[in-house]
């Protein structure tokens, strides 16, 4: 029955596809469209021919560009109107602060984009970094990146995180309860102790990598392969000696299940099946993205357990302006699920656990884990100073999570389905664009959830 409701919510992810915005070349996938000369009355005329994002600008169809950006204010560049091959354009944002989660934190989150081609057939590139180290003995170091090589013919895909880090859970599904409100900074964890949470204390080291050709126009097929490594595990509140013992949800699942409970690897391969029109693997003011694949963990290649899991992904960008192409509707439907066998705890499908760890705004990470999940999330983009540096978001999601059986001498969990309990959240957040060429923004969102408050700082849309 799971497999069968997977296999129906994936692909309901790839019918929700956007079609590629007129006079977007087929040969080229999801380039950008390069206006040349063409004459015009109306900005109207340039997005039908040329694609959403171009302008018209004194009779003649231009990309559109913000009028200026954070570096070029503070005058750390010159100002300019052309994108370059091979240029980077770069974010740095210094990360200092204070969290009671994480004691005093320093490092930097940057995100620079890169033409790995000819920008008139090669959609900019994006490269993520976020690292820190905290007075609480925690090191964060994540990459995330989209590689475009030229022409768009192959678009590579890399998630590479090692964390030496401590972060609650709550137990599994949707349904599990947080009666205290607290406010998250990041996402990362909540300021004060929240009711039923679980605390752990974990390392992790992740290498994903991806691999897609591309077929034609804007599809692609390719293979993965990912590794989860999940070492040092201490469940805080995990107490065999106590009278009744105190069994965490972790403890049982791992159990139930045979796992080890102070380390476990996922380790697989990964048929990968794309759909990617947009203009900006960035900041995209129009197309579509649809992502699905079929995971396989053998313990041939050092998994735990044997497990498959399927995939879907589905991005849709509308613009609602041509005038000012930064007027956008985005939505985002994601759906995974484990279709045979167990996988670890930890590595279960979770809240901004995700790609982009951007999921689930208006939660702090891993709230919400389970062997399925589907969420959702729709977003609001918009201009707000006619230059452009300044911008705002209005965004609302909900997300669902399935709960598998655990009946162990001390733990006992239901069968929890997808559907059972839905978690909604929204919020408003700033954009300030630091570096307009790439259409790189720094971001500030406030998120509320059920029962929960979060503030989220950052480089890059949600997605």
């Amino acid at each position: 029955m799971r497999a069968r409701r997977l296999t129906a919510v994936v692909a309901l992810v790839l019918l929700a596809q956007a079609s590629p915005a007129r006079g977007e070349a087929e040969p080229s996938g999801a380039a950008p469209a390069m206006p040349g000369s063409l004459p015009c009355a109306a900005s109207q005329a340039c997005a039908l021919q040329l694609g959403y994002g171009n302008v018209c600008v004194d009779g003649a169809c231009e990309r559109y560009l913000d009028g200026t950006d954070l570096l070029e204010w503070i005058k750390l560049k010159k100002k300019g109107k052309t994108v370059e091959a091979w240029k980077l354009y770069p974010s740095i944002i210094p990360a200092i602060g204070y969290t009671p989660q994480n004691g005093f934190v320093l490092g930097i989150t940057t995100l620079a984009g890169l033409y790995m081609g000819d920008p008139e057939t090669t959609t900019i590139s994006s490269l993520a970094l976020v690292a820190f180290v905290t007075t609480k003995s925690q090191l964060v170091v994540q990459s995330r990146n989209v590689a475009m090589l030229e022409g768009n013919a192959w678009q590579l895909q890399g998630d590479y995180r090692l964390l030496l880090t401590n972060q609650p859970t709550y137990g599994l599904g949707s349904t599990s309860e947080a009666d205290d409100t607290a406010l998250s900074i990041g996402g990362g964890g909540p300021t004060a102790t929240l009711a039923g949470e679980q605390p752990m204390d974990f390392n992790l080291f992740r290498f994903h990598q991806t691999v897609l050709r591309r077929l034609r126009g804007p599809f692609y097929a390719g293979l993965s392969y990912r590794l989860d490594r999940y070492y040092d595990i201490v469940d805080r509140s995990l107490d065999l000696a106590a009278a009744p013992p105190v069994v965490t949800s972790h403890e049982g699942y791992s159990r139930q299940y045979g796992f080890s409970t102070a380390a476990y690897n996922l380790s697989g391969v990964g048929l990968e099946a794309l759909y990617d029109s947009r203009d900006s693997t960035i900041n995209a003011y129009r197309g579509g993205y649809v992502h699905a694949a079929f995971r396989a963990y053998p313990t041939e290649l050092g998994s735990s357990r044997d497990s498959t899991l399927a995939y879907g992904e589905a991005r849709a960008y509308l613009g609602l302006d041509p005038a000012v192409p930064r007027n956008v509707l985005a939505f985002w439907l994601l759906a995974q699920g484990v279709t045979s066998g167990a996988q670890p705890y930890l590595a279960l499908p979770a809240i901004t656990w995700d790609f982009g760890i951007r999921s689930g705004r208006g939660y702090v990470q891993g709230r919400f884990r389970g062997d399925a999940e589907i969420y959702a999330e729709a977003e609001w983009r918009f201009r707000i100073t006619a230059s452009g540096m300044v911008g705002g978001v209005v965004f609302a999601n909900a997300s669902t999570f399935s709960r598998p059986a655990v009946d162990v001498a001390g733990y006992q969990e239901g069968r929890e389905a997808l559907f059972t309990t839905v978690r909604p959240a929204g919020g408003v957040g700033l954009r300030f664009m630091m570096n307009r060429e790439a259409r790189n923004n720094v971001t500030l969102d406030l998120g509320v959830g059920q029962d929960s408050v979060g503030i989220y700082f950052g480089a890059g849309e949600a997605f």
